[in-house]
């Protein structure tokens, strides 16, 4: 029993030291797997390091390559650099020689400019030295005129009476007297008498308010003036250097206005003949002109595309007005010209206040240029005629249209296109371009009637002050008297 429990002893000790070693196999095995697990993640960070290292590598030789290209720019903007430097000097150099010679030119300008102002200087000299002579020899010739017309007179005095004659291609038209009819205005029927003008081309007439003058202006230089009952010469106005696109003689009869292509306006003393004032200023024809009611000022329109206002004592430009558009006629709307009216190429007319140059009102009421104006005493209304065929009466304060006036066949000339009002308002009148004369009756537009008096374009037609006879100017040479 004793052997035998010590055999069962040393069993039990065997046992547990096999159990022992057991689980030492087992820990170690445990520890080799965890250091294969380690080992592995040592391996994988090597080769992560060995690829980064790669790409360092990689790296830094990319950068030595920009290195190595941002030296080589740097050589070649140094070398850039010094050439400009190189050239920046030369251009100084360059610099100073161009000051040298500006600093000359300057000079030599001075002195240029000096001569020019002496020469000037010459120049007005003797540009006023040359119109005093033309106004000198226009004078002359004006004076000769006038004791031609008076000894003219005194011979027609001595002689028996016959009576007032005008002869026409051997055919001869008696002129009745004119005579004031209490009706008021009449529309002409036919031709009683016609003016030679003696001119190649007529462009404008004007009547005197007591009806006793006419005056013709046209592409002559030299503005005539007739006895518009006998149709005798009274004067030849001389002073215009190019021909002239309009006439006006002031409401009192004093003087007379001309337009001129050689960029002046021009005034005559009608009771002696003589040239009285030069209104010099535009840089561009003078198309028309015109005095206001009271004669103080005048206001003239050129191709320069303005309006100047003028002091007719003093012969001085008082206001200038801009346009913008072209003008083709102007006419006043009150006796002071304190308002004026324009016609423009642009279809419309426009409404200005002389003194402040502001525009009033403007409407676009034709379809084409308009050609004139022409305003009522009262400056109320106003007769605009137009390349569109038609011929409107505007209320002056609203430009409203009123009436409308056209004829089958009417045309009006593009140059030189003016209608005109019966002292009564009751009849509009214009002529067309070929020949015909029309007439209509303001308040209803109705054309009246139509004259075939011309063998030329109808260039201005207009009513003595009594509203019985016609005077209406063909483009070639002739004035015809109707009634």
């Amino acid at each position: 029993m004793g052997i035998g429990g010590g055999s069962m002893q040393g069993t039990t000790l065997a046992q547990q030291r096999i159990a022992d070693l057991e689980r030492e196999v087992e820990a170690l095995k445990e520890e080799r797997t965890a250091l294969y697990r380690t080992q592995g993640t040592n391996a994988q960070r090597l080769l992560d390091l060995s690829d980064r290292m790669r790409e360092t590598d990689e790296q830094m030789r990319q950068q030595e390559l920009e290195i190595d290209g941002s030296h080589e720019a740097l050589r070649r903007a140094n070398n850039k650099l010094n050439d400009m430097q190189a050239s920046l000097k030369e251009k100084d150099g360059t610099i100073q020689i161009l000051q040298d010679e500006m600093s000359a030119l300057q000079l030599e300008i001075v002195q240029i400019e000096e001569r020019c102002g002496k020469l000037q200087s010459e120049n007005n000299d003797l540009v006023k030295r040359w119109l005093k002579k033309m106004n000198e020899e226009a004078q002359k010739v004006n004076d000769v005129t006038h004791e031609l017309e008076l000894i003219r007179r005194k011979s027609s005095a001595l002689s028996p009476r016959m009576g007032t004659a005008v002869f026409e291609d051997d055919q001869f038209f008696g002129l009745s007297p004119m005579s004031a009819r209490n009706g008021g205005s009449v529309a002409p029927h036919s031709a009683v008498g016609k003016i030679d003008a003696r001119m190649e081309e007529l462009h404008s007439i004007a009547l005197s308010r007591n009806g006793e003058l006419l005056a013709v202006g046209g592409h002559s230089t030299t503005v005539k003036v007739f006895d518009a009952a006998t149709g005798d010469s009274v004067y030849s106005l001389t002073g215009c250097l190019k021909g002239v696109n309009h006439v006006e003689i002031s409401a009192d009869g004093t003087m007379l206005l001309a337009a001129s292509s050689d960029n002046t306006a021009r005034i005559w003393k009608l009771d002696t003949g003589r040239h009285w004032k030069s209104l010099t200023g535009h840089i561009g024809s003078v198309v028309t002109a015109k005095f206001s009611t009271d004669a103080a000022r005048v206001f003239t329109y050129s191709q320069d595309r303005t309006v100047k206002v003028w002091d007719t004592q003093r012969g001085l430009c008082i206001k200038t007005l801009f346009t913008v558009s072209s003008c083709h006629d102007i006419d006043v709307l009150d006796s002071a010209g304190a308002r004026i009216v324009t016609a423009h190429m642009d279809n419309s007319i426009r409404v200005w206040d002389s003194s402040s140059g502001k525009k009033l009102r403007e409407a676009a009421i034709h379809k084409e240029q308009v050609m004139s104006v022409c305003a009522n005493r009262s400056g109320t209304r106003i007769l605009t005629n137009s390349c569109d065929g038609t011929l409107k009466f505007v209320d002056a304060s609203t430009l409203e249209v009123l009436t409308v006036m056209s004829a089958a066949g009417y045309r009006p000339s593009r140059n030189w296109a003016r209608a005109s009002l019966s002292p009564d308002e009751r009849f509009a009148m214009a002529g067309s371009i070929d020949g015909k004369l029309y007439v209509w009756d303001v308040n209803s537009g109705d054309l009246v009637r139509s004259l075939d008096v011309h063998k030329s374009p109808v260039c201005d037609a207009l009513w003595d002050p009594t509203g019985t006879r016609v005077y209406s100017a063909e483009k070639s040479r002739y004035i015809m008297i109707l009634q």
